[in-house]
């Protein structure tokens, strides 16, 4: 856009300057206009058609009108540049010492049409080798050294602030970005672009811009309205944002309102902002820095007071994937986003007050994250979760095709009802739990580092209640089976356990749960399980020891001594997420046959006593 203005500039420029030196000839403005034109494509080869009147006048000041005016610019692949009107007027003196200062430029009804670009090859990191891997990785930073040692970003600017522009305004305006094949274009229409003292003598200027950016078929524009106020150096290297406000609607369900103070260097590509963010009822604030040669290229520092989507953001551009669709992302064999990663280079120290993650609500999360080619550290997060604590660390390396997954962490004291709310899933349970886990994983999709998924993961509980599993009930009526009596009372059907602790080892996909220790009242558990981390369906099997006190449950549950001395089996199975009613049962049949084993065994050791006894008598 930058260059775009300076041809427009330079044009009526041309026009004036012919003007001041031949003014004693008192030319018409047919031939004063053939004069500036053939100057003008001399000087930078492009070619101006005027359709309408070219103006001039001298007094007060000399000032030059062009109507209906086309600008075609040399070579191929340029944009073409028409404009209703275009006014220009500078001041006299200066012109006869060879400077030009302008009073003020408007544009009216500019259309720029740019042709689309040449397409760059794309480079494909998914179809590399680990070593082809390793020489991108250096190819690209040797790139970003060189790109950072070469200028030209400052002159972009500086040539038309050096112009010494009053009053600048560009209204009713048009840039369409052109796309190849049957692609939409992209059509920025600016309704106002307005700024004063263009200037490098480190001079305030204030600019104010109101431009949308039509959306593809229905869907809403998205509009910007901006106003800010900058000074650049003399040189036009270095320029200090002292204010900015901007309001962004249609990108978002709510408009993004910015605020934003800093300084950037046009030579190198760098800008350092603070900056205040408001997107609904979400409110951020912090640092910002973005270097285009430099690593990272964007770093942030910021405080919101809840997740809002535009943190994303700070992945950085070329984020996805191309070969990955919206569609694949929901499948689980899909390809992992690796290529995508690849490109992101950003460091980020968040704090959010409240943050909803996957359907996890995080309160205070603090979190350092560092992404750079292809490998995702997350050094820090922590945070309160359910009332609980949160705290973890984990690796995502990316850089080779094998990606690896590395993470350890725990989380203390969070409310299992809560968290199954958070989850929508059924209320089976109630209580504390605590974890702590270390995992490593290897895969390209999400479901081979879920098959891959090794390392162990301990879980304690406290207040536990598990629902419309009572295992007390399912005991209590074995024994009143046993004693061949029937309950009296209705018993409970959920189980409230008095700990619970369960050491869990993940290999390839699967949960070994060994073991498993439970205490209830009048009873405790130990046992074994699988559960399968794909299906979500588990087996376990158990050996309950009872207590003498499950009595007090029902009269019927009275225990005789040689009920505590036995095993009593307790199978479960089912799939999580399935009806905790039928998970569990206990085979009456085989504790009915035991005891009677039991007893037999019982009854001919007393009778072999008594024999012992009748003939030691005799002897």
């Amino acid at each position: 856009m930058l260059r775009v203005l300076l041809y427009l500039i330079i044009t009526p420029i041309l026009l004036i300057l012919a003007a001041a030196f031949i003014i004693p000839l008192f030319l018409d403005e047919d031939k004063l206009l053939a004069i500036a034109a053939e100057a003008l494509e001399k000087q930078t080869g492009a070619t101006l058609t005027v359709g309408g009147e070219a103006k001039l006048s001298l007094f007060p000041r000399i000032a030059m009108q062009l109507n209906e005016a086309e600008l075609s610019l040399a070579g191929e692949g340029q944009p073409d540049l028409s404009a209703r009107s275009l006014d220009i007027a500078v001041q006299l003196m200066p012109l006869f010492s060879g400077s030009v200062e302008i009073e003020g430029l408007a544009i009216k009804g500019l259309l720029v049409n740019v042709p689309p670009a040449p397409k760059r090859p794309e480079i494909d990191t998914s179809d590399m080798s680990d070593a082809e891997l390793d020489m991108f990785y250096a190819a690209r930073r040797k790139a970003l050294s060189e790109a950072g040692t070469k200028r030209g970003a400052s002159a972009a600017l500086a040539l038309p602030m050096a112009l010494e522009v009053d009053r600048l305004s560009i209204t009713n305006s048009r840039v369409v970005l052109l796309a190849k094949g049957p692609a939409a274009p992209t059509v920025i229409d600016i309704k106002a672009l307005k700024a004063k003292h263009l200037n490098l003598d480190g001079e305030e200027v204030p600019l104010s811009l109101s431009l949308s950016i039509l959306g593809a078929g229905d869907s809403e524009p998205v509009k910007v309205e901006l106003e800010s106020s900058f000074t650049v150096d003399s040189e036009g290297q270095q320029l200090a944002l002292s204010s900015l406000s901007a309001v962004i609607s249609g990108a978002s369900a709510e408009p993004i309102r910015l605020s934003a103070t800093g300084d950037a260097s046009l030579e190198q590509m760098t800008a350092d902002l603070a900056m205040q963010v408001d997107i609904g009822q979400a409110h951020g604030s912090g640092t910002l820095r973005y270097a285009s040669f430099s690593s990272p290229q964007i770093d942030a520092n910021l405080h919101f007071n809840q997740l809002n989507p535009s943190l994303f953001a700070l992945a950085g551009p070329n984020s996805k994937d191309p070969k990955q669709s919206d569609k694949d992302a929901r499948d689980g064999d899909a390809p992992l986003p690796l290529a995508g990663l690849r490109s992101i280079d950003s460091r980020a120290q968040l704090r959010i007050d409240k943050a909803i993650i996957d359907g996890y609500e995080i309160d205070n999360l603090n979190s350092q994250l560092r992404v750079s080619e292809g490998v995702v550290k997350i050094n820090r997060l922590s945070g309160q979760l359910y009332g609980g604590e949160l705290a973890l660390e984990a690796t995502f390396n990316a850089k080779h095709n094998r990606a690896k997954l590395n993470t350890q962490g725990s989380i203390t004291g969070v409310d299992i009802a809560q968290l199954l709310q958070a989850l929508e899933a059924e209320p089976l349970a109630t209580g504390k739990v605590s974890m702590n886990w270390q995992f490593a994983s290897a895969g390209t999709t999400s479901n081979a580092l879920r098959d891959k998924l090794n390392g162990p993961l301990s879980m304690h509980t406290s207040d536990l209640v598990l629902k419309d599993i009572g295992i007390e009930k399912m005991l209590c009526e074995t024994v009143a089976l046993a004693n061949r009596e029937s309950l009296s009372s209705e018993l409970a059907t959920d189980s409230a356990f008095e700990a619970l602790t369960v050491d869990i080892k993940v290999e390839e996909g699967k949960a070994r749960l060994a073991p498993l220790r439970g205490e209830l009242q009048h009873l405790a558990l130990n046992g074994t399980g699988d559960l399968d981390l794909k299906s979500l369906k588990f087996d376990a099997k158990f050996k309950a020891r009872i207590a003498e006190g499950l009595s007090e449950l029902d009269p019927a549950c009275r225990i005789h001594q040689r009920y505590t001395a036995i095993d009593w089996p307790l199978e479960c199975e089912g799939e999580l997420g399935g009806k905790p009613s039928k998970w569990c049962s206990v085979d009456s049949g085989e504790i009915l046959e035991e005891l009677a084993k039991n007893e037999v065994k019982r009854k001919l050791g007393q009778e072999a006593g008594r024999l012992l006894d009748r003939l030691r008598k005799q002897d």
